[in-house]
C-alpha cells in the first residue's frame, strides 16, 4: 500500500538533504567533493519478514554529471540495492516510497546501478563514467530480508555516493545490463542448475558482473558466449551471502565479449519445488547484473530474459 503522499515527500527530502534530525541508524558516508550523494531510508523491515520497496526522487544536483567512482553503503540485511532512471526525461513523479516486489517495468525504467552487497568500492577505468542529468527522475529499489540465511535490524538503509569527473575527460559513457532466467526450475530434495546465453548486439567491453540467485543458490559463474560455443571464464562465486562483485577494466587493453553465458547451481533439500518469483523464501532467481562500454549516447540499457526456452535481448536508449 502506497504511503501518505505529503509523509512520503517529507521523508524522501529530508534524506536527500542530509538534514539534522532521527536518522537512527543511518550509514555515515562523507558526501563526495566534487559529486553527490543520494540516502534512501529508513525502509521498516519488520522481524522474520521480507520487504522490497521503491523510493522515488530527483537527482539531487541541477547540473548534469559524468560519474566514475561508485560508494555504496547498506545497513540492513540486503538483497539488492538498485537504481533506475526513466527512458521518459520528462516523467515527474512525487518523491515517495511503496511496495514494489517485482520487477520494474522495464519499458519505462533503465537500470543504472546494482549492489547486493554491504559496501561497494567501485572506481570505473579512466575515461569511463556514468551520465546523471541534473534533477532527473531516479527510483531505487531496495530489497531487505530478515528470514532464512539473511537478518536485518528493523530499519534498512542504502547510501549512493557518486563522485563526478570532468566531462570534457570522458571517453565513453558507461551502459547496464540486466539478464533473467525466468525458467528456473529447482525440484524438491535436487541438485539443479540453470543456463542462459546471450548474444549482444555489437561486442562490448566489461566494467562488471554479480550474480543473483535466492536461498538455494550454491554457484554462479559467467563465461564468454558467441553464439555457438562456450569461452573463457569471466565470473565465479561459491555460496550465497555477499555475491561477489567483480570490476574490470585495469590498465592495459580490454578484451571485446561478444555475449555472456549464465549459470545457477542449486541444493534443495526441502520437500518443496521452487520456480521463478521475486520471494526468497518460496521461488528462485538466476538473474545477472553487469556494466559495459562503449554505448550509444549517454545512457544505454541491454535486457537479455530466457522465457520458455526462447531468449530476448533488448538494447534501449
Amino acid at each position: 500500500m502506497t504511503r501518505p503522499v505529503a509523509l512520503l515527500s517529507l521523508l524522501v527530502v529530508l534524506a536527500l538533504a542530509g538534514t539534522a534530525g532521527a536518522h537512527g541508524d543511518r550509514p555515515h558516508v562523507r558526501k563526495p567533493r566534487p559529486g553527490a550523494q543520494i540516502v534512501v531510508g529508513p525502509v521498516a523491515v519488520p522481524q522474520g519478514s521480507e520487504v522490497t520497496e521503491c523510493t522515488y526522487m530527483k537527482f539531487p544536483k541541477k547540473h548534469d554529471m559524468a560519474v566514475n567512482r561508485v560508494d555504496i553503503k547498506v545497513r540492513g540485511g540486503s538483497h539488492h540495492i538498485h537504481l533506475y532512471r526513466p527512458y521518459d526525461k520528462t516523467l515527474n513523479l512525487p518523491d515517495g516510497h511503496e511496495t514494489c516486489n517485482f520487477a520494474l517495468n522495464f519499458d519505462v525504467w533503465q537500470l543504472v546501478l546494482a549492489s547486493q552487497s554491504v559496501r561497494l568500492r567501485w572506481a570505473l577505468p579512466p575515461g569511463i563514467a556514468f551520465f546523471f542529468k541534473g534533477g532527473e527522475q531516479l527510483v531505487a529499489q531496495t530489497h531487505y530480508v530478515d528470514n532464512g540465511l539473511l537478518s536485518s535490524p528493523p530499519d534498512g538503509w542504502a547510501v549512493f555516493n557518486l563522485h563526478a569527473m570532468p566531462q570534457r575527460k570522458v571517453k565513453s559513457y558507461a551502459g547496464s545490463f540486466f539478464g533473467q532466467d525466468r525458467d528456473v526450475v529447482v525440484p524438491a530434495h535436487s541438485v539443479a542448475t540453470a543456463t542462459t546465453r546471450c548474444v549482444f548486439p555489437h561486442p562490448v567491453k566489461l566494467l562488471g558482473l554479480t550474480g543473483h540467485y535466492h536461498f538455494r543458490g550454491s554457484s554462479f559463474t559467467v563465461n564468454s558466449w558467441d553464439g555457438y560455443n562456450t569461452g573463457e571464464q569471466l565470473y565465479s562465486f561459491q555460496g550465497y551471502t555477499e555475491p561477489l562483485f567483480k570490476p574490470f577494466g585495469a590498465p592495459g587493453p580490454e578484451a571485446e565479449v561478444p555475449g555472456l553465458e549464465w549459470t545457477c547451481s542449486y541444493v534443495n533439500d526441502t520437500d518443496t519445488t521452487f520456480t521463478f518469483g521475486p520471494f526468497t523464501d518460496v521461488n528462485e532467481h538466476c538473474n545477472l547484473f553487469g556494466f559495459y562500454y562503449p554505448t550509444e549516447g549517454t545512457n544505454e540499457f541491454t535486457t537479455c530474459v530466457q522465457k520458455g526456452g526462447v531468449v530476448d535481448v533488448e538494447v534501449r536508449h
